[in-house]
């Protein structure tokens, strides 16, 4: 269980195409499904086989450390935009006028 790699699963019980026929037909206005969470265990060779993760070499099997995690930007940067600028909401003070 050390090895093994774990996946967490969360998906609709229901699938996309479905959803819209489910609300529909249903008696209430704002009905939520409920999803569907599951926990994968996965031993190593069958994570590899289902492309769960690839083959790493000799060296960089010995290696348990994850990979980085990269983020995406921040959404502050939007706050921080100064009016007038570009990128800036427009009609802001300072902005540039269209006529």
């Amino acid at each position: 269980e050390d090895k093994a790699v774990k996946r967490f699963l969360q998906k609709n019980i229901v699938e996309q195409a479905a959803v819209r026929d489910l609300a529909e037909a249903s008696v209430y206005e704002q009905y939520v499904l409920p999803k569907l969470y599951v926990k994968q265990q996965y031993c190593i060779s069958c994570a590899i086989h289902s492309k769960q993760v690839r083959n790493r070499s000799r060296e960089g099997r010995k290696d348990r450390q994850p990979p980085p995690r990269f983020r995406g930007p921040r959404r502050d940067d939007d706050k921080k935009k100064a009016p007038g600028a570009p990128g800036a909401a427009p009609g802001a003070p300072g902005a540039p006028k269209t006529a």
